[in-house]
């Protein structure tokens, strides 16, 4: 569908279409508040851009394990005059930093450390230590991000072009996080090493 056609209205089977939702589940979500109301020309309900981005990041906030009580939440905080480039800016920031479940990793991983020899308690001691100090850098890096690219972006005009640029720019600066997360950790191993190696 192009975006000419999107912009002059979509009827409510082309949105469920393009959203790759049910009609009834999009009357549903349109009924609990989750989108705006539709424009009405005459007798039938017209849906815009703003409606699609909306239904794309309740998608996104599913996917992410939200309830529908929590999507309500979630979005009661997005003002409802909010561009389809921010709500599209604000699902890119909830995407799932990995393809894979986080559970499905941590028994692939498992698997195979076990295969290698390694006791299980052995791995319940490091996973706990991994938790415990990623959900830490977690938290650090996220408030990094909130005030130093978020919030300024919140704050201040933006045209179409440039929120397109911060959604593209999202998913580089994970990967640029999860490279450093990765250099960070080895330049610590090393210095561990270097520093048993002179202690010998």
């Amino acid at each position: 569908m192009t975006q000419d056609v999107e912009q002059a209205g979509l009827t409510i089977d082309e949105l469920s279409a393009v959203t790759g939702l049910s009609v009834r589940t999009t009357r549903y979500y349109a009924s609990l508040g989750l989108i705006p109301p539709p424009e009405r020309r005459g007798r039938i309900a017209v849906y815009g851009a703003a409606h699609r981005a909306r239904l794309e990041l309740v998608t996104a906030l599913q996917d992410h394990g939200f309830t529908l009580n929590a999507i309500e939440r979630f979005l009661a905080r997005i003002p409802v005059d909010a561009t389809p480039e921010d709500l599209a800016v604000q699902r890119t920031l909830i995407t799932s930093w990995t393809s894979e479940a986080p559970e499905d990793t941590d028994a692939r991983l498992r698997s195979e450390l076990l295969d290698l020899g390694l006791r299980p308690d052995a791995l319940d001691t490091a996973a706990d230590a991994v938790h415990r100090h990623m959900g830490a850098l977690a938290d650090d890096l996220t408030a990094i991000l909130l005030s130093d690219i978020i919030e300024p972006f919140r704050r201040t005009p933006h045209t179409p072009e440039e929120a397109a640029r911060l959604q593209e720019a999202l998913p580089r600066i994970r990967q640029l996080v999860l490279e450093g997360i990765v250099a960070g950790f080895q330049a610590s191993a090393n210095a561990i090493i270097t520093r048993s190696l002179e202690g010998e």
